[in-house]
């Protein structure tokens, strides 16, 4: 079941508050939620419901394991480590089995390579992280392993992030499964970002999808520069209202329930070197790979080499973590290449740069690159398009042919609400982040933007999220 889905905006999610704010009592609203998150998870692959129980239950018995073992820190790094690798393994076997294989077969020469049949399982990357951060924490101390199994099984399965997160650590969720306070306040803010987050999807990462994905069904090699830079562009602002906009909704949706989700965007098009793109792009994912990998690899105490190192495998794994294809390991490669090349010269340079704003054109440029790399499908088709980018061609260059008046317009709005008019007024955004303040205006704005955001469902087709693949 999608946010962006009549189904689940006028039904679904309408139904579930009417229960939940009648039911009595903490345990009997987090029952109703959990109920709910599976029949949302179930809705468009009941099968696969089984294996998020199957995922609960054995974190479950790890988690009373890890506390089983009292004082004896071997026993319980062993057990630790189990854990790690039976959640990998479940990821591994339905993401990674096949690329894998395959690439086994081609170093040994082996052809005819015939791949099994395995569909991915929406959200597995996302709640087997969770996972792994109820078992890392239990391991560290930060919380003792959750005894109610009900309990666990809501903070794995809940169904506002189990899809695409953003990814919840257990120690910041955990207090608020258990005890926590909802409002009218709340819920009202939660509609709020919610309605945001749709307006976000479906005016534009959906316009912007359709033309993009016309123009990358053509043959790449017609294109001419100024028409590949569009597609770009394009692609570069549909994923960021694609995903920014479901983290919006994910935190609305939290916010009626009672839940406070940490922000997993904050402008990233307005940083001024990739780092700092980073610690604005996908934020909980950024934080997860810095507190379960990065840090235990050392991070930065051992050494500018080390550090390095550290760096350039915790991008990797990132890129591995978004998919099983070669692209996303050459994406993740090449942002590892320039996180450590800022760390050990760029970003000096960048510092002592009077002019800001070639910070910021460097920084727009090299992740237009990379999202290049991230949205093509084989190696190949990146050559040709990186080409085309970097040394100029006419091809198929007019981008009218592709971008009407309509789309060009919405172009420039994207532009202008993807940072810039909230950093040039602050006050305007205080106000559209505003949690205790909801007037009669914003109900009547939010009222129109729903209304919006409903015909536009009614009459698009183009509804996935990017994220889902992952």
């Amino acid at each position: 079941m999608l946010f962006s889905s009549l189904t689940f905006v006028w039904f679904f999610l309408p139904a579930l508050a009417l229960i939940y704010y009648i039911s009595p009592g903490r345990k009997f609203k987090n029952g109703v939620l959990l109920i709910a998150s599976l029949i949302f998870y179930s809705w468009g692959e009941p099968r696969y419901v089984v294996l998020v129980i199957l995922s609960i239950l054995l974190n479950y018995g790890l988690g009373l394991a890890l506390d089983g073992c009292g004082e004896k820190r071997g026993l319980k790094k062993a057990v630790f480590v189990l854990g790690i690798l039976v959640n990998l393994g479940l990821l591994g076997y339905f993401k990674y089995f096949n690329f894998f294989l395959e690439l086994a077969m081609t170093v040994l020469g082996r052809e005819g390579f015939a791949p099994r049949d395995i569909a991915l399982p929406i959200g597995i990357s996302f709640y087997t992280f969770q996972s792994i951060s109820y078992l890392a924490d239990t391991f560290r101390g930060e919380n003792p392993a959750q005894r109610n199994v009900f309990r666990l099984a809501l903070y794995i399965s809940l169904f506002p992030q189990i899809l695409s997160g953003p990814i919840v650590k257990y120690h910041e969720l955990e207090p608020q499964i258990r005890e926590r306070q909802e409002s009218l306040s709340m819920h009202a803010y939660g509609i709020k970002r919610f309605v945001y987050g749709l307006v976000k999807k479906m005016v534009f990462a959906n316009m912007f999808g359709q033309v993009v994905d016309r123009m990358f069904d053509l043959p790449l090699e017609q294109l001419g520069t100024a028409t590949v830079w569009l597609a770009v562009i394009l692609y570069s602002f549909q994923i960021y209202y694609d995903f920014s906009g479901y983290s919006d909704m994910a935190i609305g949706l939290g916010r009626m329930f009672g839940f406070t989700y940490r922000e997993n965007f904050n402008y990233p098009y307005l940083s001024a070197s990739v780092s700092e793109f980073w610690r604005r792009w996908h934020i909980s994912l950024s934080t997860w790979f810095r507190q379960y990998l990065y840090i235990p690899l050392g991070g930065n105490r051992r050494g500018l080499k080390r550090t390095c190192v550290n760096l350039f495998l915790v991008f990797l794994a990132t890129g591995l973590w978004h998919g099983a294809s070669m692209n996303f390991i050459c994406w993740g490669v090449y942002y590892g290449i320039l996180i450590v090349a800022e760390r050990l010269w760029i970003g000096r340079i960048l510092e002592k740069n009077p002019l800001k704003f070639l910070n910021h054109l460097y920084t727009l440029g090299a992740v237009a690159v990379g999202w290049m790399l991230f949205r093509v499908d084989t190696l190949h088709n990146g050559r040709i398009l990186l080409k085309a980018m970097l040394i100029p061609s006419k091809g198929l260059w007019n981008p009218r042919i592709f971008a009407d008046n309509r789309i060009l317009f919405l172009l420039v709005l994207a532009v202008v609400f993807c940072g810039p008019v909230q950093q040039l007024a602050p006050r305007l955004k205080e106000r559209l982040f505003d949690e205790e303040n909801i007037t009669a205006g914003d109900a009547a704005v939010m009222a129109v933007l729903l209304l919006l955001g409903t015909l536009l469902m009614v009459s698009s087709t183009y509804q996935a999220f990017i994220y889902f693949r992952f």
